[in-house]
């Protein structure tokens, strides 16, 4: 009786799933109540009555199933006959379509009743006739891994040959990672290998690299060994002077340099506490910075409200030492240059508003204070001239023409060519006498062969032509 209701139950259950549409789960169930009853003496006819209910249903669910997967699966049998008959060119893009297909058949079973048997001899002939093309493809695949096996061999004894060679007097910890950084990368170009193969080289690979690594262990310790002791070092630098205390941090932070890794997992942590044990040294000194830094931004201040001396600015920049790299530094400089630059150009405008006015000077219009000193006895003796040499105030002009590279005028140029020539003989003959090569000289010249009892427009001309030359020459 017991049994009875346990499959009533089990059936119910059945029921709940094929109307929740979880057709598998329920033929699941039935089958279960199936075996069970087997055991039975007699079945009551209300449960055998149940059970056929079931089964019925079962049946009607398989029935629409292969209503709706049959013909996907016939779908799926026509296109292996496509590929049978015509081969894709590319065997693997033939393998993939063919692997593609078993997998829609498979999900097709799990799906929904599954294939018959006839239908499942038909499906694995056909798929058998439809990898025939792939045989040289994957003959070809399988020597390519048996090719990559024997190459993973040559870089297993290359490396117990390294060992051999060098376990007497192993190179640093650096050097040995290095050597099995770049096995690593061979051994990963020779991929993939026969599935036979794959576990027996592994052991290989690792037992081969093994003496290496177990060197790169014991170097490690040892230099983490040393580091700890330049990390106690550090902590006990004590001198009054902080310049000497930073100078022998920075002795031993050289050793430290010197030393190899101690493993990826001690390699920071490390650095960092023998940094932070040094970070004392260098508070006085940031103090120190940022003061200088403060004094470079506050004469930066009075340097562009004019409130002090380009020459004040430059003493004060030459005691700090210790900040030409900071922004503020840059700075000041970048300003400095710009006021020099400003004020040598002001100093260049007055010289040359000073040497435009020597011909007012000349003429008497202006007074002769106003001129510069080298040029005022020059001038005085002017006014005791009679007469102007026109040659020589005309051979000035066009000789500062020539060297201030402005142009002449055309009734000037054999005169200009007769200059060029003088230079050009001067510049070769050092005996030369001529001492009219510059601004001062050449101007100083046209004085002396000026005068005001017959000055005339084309002096003033000439002049005018001067004054362009002026602005080139002066520095």
């Amino acid at each position: 009786m017991e049994t009875n209701q346990h499959l009533f139950k089990e059936l119910e259950a059945a029921e709940k799933l094929f109307s929740e549409g979880s057709i598998k789960n329920a033929q699941k169930k039935l089958r279960g109540v199936l075996k069970d009853s087997k055991s039975l003496k007699k079945i009551p006819n209300k449960l055998r009555h149940k059970i056929n209910s079931a089964i019925s249903k079962s049946r009607y669910f398989d029935e629409i199933s292969s209503f709706a997967t049959n013909p996907k699966r016939n779908e799926l049998l026509n296109k292996l006959d496509i590929l049978i008959k015509k081969p894709l060119e590319n065997p693997r893009k033939h393998a993939h379509a063919i692997h593609d297909i078993q997998t829609q058949w498979q999900l097709l079973d799990l799906s929904s009743k599954p294939a018959s048997k006839s239908q499942w001899l038909n499906f694995n002939d056909l798929t058998n006739k439809a990898w025939e093309p792939c045989k040289e493809y994957f003959d070809e695949i399988k020597q390519i891994k048996i090719n990559n096996a024997n190459e993973r061999i040559n870089i297993i004894n290359n490396i117990n040959k390294f060992v051999s060679e060098n376990e007497q007097k192993w190179p640093d910890s650096k050097k040995l990672i290095v050597f099995l950084q770049t096995k690593f990368k061979e051994w990963q170009k020779f991929a993939p290998v026969l599935e036979e193969d794959l576990d027996n080289l592994k052991k290989m690979y690792f037992e081969a690299r093994k003496p290496i690594n177990d060197e790169i262990s014991n170097q490690e310790n040892t230099n983490k060994e040393k580091k700890l002791i330049l990390i106690k070092k550090v902590s006990e630098i004590s001198n009054d002077d902080n310049e000497i205390n930073i100078q022998e941090f920075k002795k031993l932070k050289d050793e430290w340099a010197k030393l190899g890794p101690v493993g990826r997992k001690f390699e920071k942590k490390m650095w960092d506490e023998f940094n932070k044990n040094a970070d004392r040294f260098f508070i006085e000194r940031n103090q120190k910075i940022q003061d200088d830094i403060d004094i470079v931004k506050n004469l930066n201040e009075k340097l562009n409200n004019d409130e002090i001396s380009i020459r004040e600015i430059k003493n004060s920049l030459n005691e700090i030492k210790n900040i030409k790299n900071t922004k503020e530094f840059k700075k000041i400089n970048k300003d400095l240059k710009s006021k020099i630059s400003e004020l040598n150009k002001i100093k260049k405008e007055a010289k040359v508003n000073s040497y435009v006015s020597i011909y007012d000077a000349l003429m008497k219009l202006t007074d002769i204070e106003n001129i510069p000193l080298i040029f005022k006895d020059s001038i005085e003796k002017s006014f005791e001239n009679n007469n102007s040499n026109d040659d020589e105030l005309r051979y000035v002009c066009i000789k500062l023409e020539i060297l201030s590279g402005n142009t002449t005028l055309k009734k000037d140029q054999e005169l200009r060519n007769n200059i060029q020539l003088e230079l050009l003989s001067n510049k070769f003959n050092k005996s030369s006498e001529s001492n009219l090569n510059d601004l001062d000289s050449l101007i100083n010249h046209f004085i002396l062969n000026f005068s005001k009892n017959d000055a005339k427009t084309t002096h003033a001309n000439y002049w005018k032509r001067i004054v362009k030359c002026i602005n080139d020459l002066i520095s």
